[in-house]
């Protein structure tokens, strides 16, 4: 589970502050947009040293919103900001932006692809990778059961991404059933493909117990 705190901007610093000019400053401020219309997605990543809150990852996101607050345009959910101390640095690799729900991050890319913007479009937006982008959108492919069972995160994104793979939704609940929610990935690709190569039976055994992953 992240351990994510908050703080008022004036706790962080950089340990080399940089001239917010040209591509930086373009960045900055598409960065800005981002926040205004979605909100701050992922936390920021910071070393805590004497009292102070030095960024590691996450210069241009602080950048933007302390424009943003210079502007009178900072939301107020972002008057503490949300960040993550470097020790949990590990458990923040995830596919996903951290502040954002499965549903909403899913729901949000979706209803934006179908209203015909572009994946790069998109990525821009939310300041996301393209590749995270195509990847939500595959999400579309899982069955309403188990789409749901990852927007309550009973399964998490590379989980939800694997069973996507296969489009046929009785196949994939029946390799849920066998495997339970805590399958790895690996295992849910390679048993799926073994079933689509020689046509083998799911044998379901006792279902683990569901219960939510950490977010």
């Amino acid at each position: 589970m992240l351990n994510i705190s908050t703080a008022p901007v004036d706790k962080f610093t950089f340990v080399r502050p940089r001239i917010l000019v040209g591509t930086l400053l373009q960045d900055v401020k598409a960065i800005q947009n981002s926040i205004l219309r979605f909100g701050l997605l992922s936390p920021i990543v910071v070393r805590a040293h004497k009292g102070r809150l030095i960024v590691v990852d996450g210069r241009k996101r602080l950048a933007a919103i302390r424009r943003l607050r210079f502007a009178g345009q900072l939301p107020r959910s972002l008057v503490n900001i949300p960040y993550i101390e470097l020790k949990d640095f590990r458990a923040i690799k995830t596919a996903t932006p951290a502040l954002m729900s499965n549903r909403d991050l899913y729901t949000t890319v979706t209803h934006a692809f179908w209203e015909g913007n572009s994946e790069a479009q998109i990525a821009d937006d939310l300041y996301l990778s393209r590749h995270c982008v195509r990847q939500i959108l595959t999400l579309s492919h899982l069955s309403p059961r188990l789409r749901t069972l990852f927007f309550e995160r009973v399964i998490n994104f590379e989980q939800a991404r694997n069973y996507a793979v296969e489009p046929r939704h009785v196949l994939q609940n029946s390799v849920f059933d066998a495997l339970g929610p805590f399958a790895k990935a690996d295992d849910i690709c390679e048993t799926l493909e073994n079933i689509m190569q020689n046509g083998l039976h799911i044998v379901s055994q006792t279902p683990a117990p569901i219960s939510r992953i950490a977010a």
